[in-house]
């Protein structure tokens, strides 16, 4: 809803500004000055330009269970370390994601946090992998993320959700968007450190 009410927004002020340069064009040959096309071209640029914007960054709607799978095979294999907080890895579910996972603990960029450990994950640390379990909290968060380029000024974070048709919603963020990436990142230290 909020995004929704940001575009209408940002819309109307577009339209305000078209409908403010309308009235000073003659009316009868319907010509405009260079200055109002100029104004009216660069409000139309920009205003395309959030529209993209705003469609790139959309969280991104998925059915199946396949198409999670596609999204996440996609999202481990962007360079850099990896952190992964799941509940049971049970989306590692083919073998061109777990030579990814294994590829990234080789390299000593994967991190996974999970209840505890599976037979998966145990081979994942004898690769090189961290693994964090907190089966001992007694406590299994809500929350499913995944962290590409951890660490770096160009770490993004993407959050899965349900929705109320059984949905699953996945929003990425950046360390611009301060309080759902450092929400994240607050929870896999916690973790670590205990």
């Amino acid at each position: 809803m909020e995004r929704t009410l940001r575009i209408a927004a940002n819309i109307s002020t577009i339209v305000s500004i078209l409908v403010f340069v309308y009235p000073l064009t003659q009316h009868e040959t319907l010509t405009f000055t260079f200055i109002q096309k100029l104004f009216i071209a660069i409000s139309l640029v920009i205003c395309a330009g959030y529209v993209i914007h705003e469609i790139i960054s959309a969280p991104k709607k998925y059915k199946t269970e396949l198409e999670i799978n596609n999204y996440m095979k996609n999202w481990i294999k962007k360079p850099g370390r990896t952190v992964i907080f799941t509940r049971d890895m049970s989306w590692v579910n083919n073998r061109e994601i777990e030579n990814d996972l294994m590829n990234k603990s080789r390299n000593r960029e994967l991190i996974i946090c999970l209840p505890k450990h599976t037979l998966f994950t145990s081979v994942l640390v004898q690769e090189g992998a961290e693994i964090y379990t907190y089966e001992h909290l007694n406590f299994t968060p809500k929350s499913r993320f995944t962290f590409i380029n951890y660490g770096s000024n160009s770490s993004k974070v993407a959050i899965g959700r349900k929705d109320d048709d059984h949905n699953h919603i996945i929003t990425e963020f950046t360390t611009k968007d301060t309080i759902e990436y450092f929400l994240a990142e607050d929870l896999v230290n916690v973790l670590k450190s205990m």
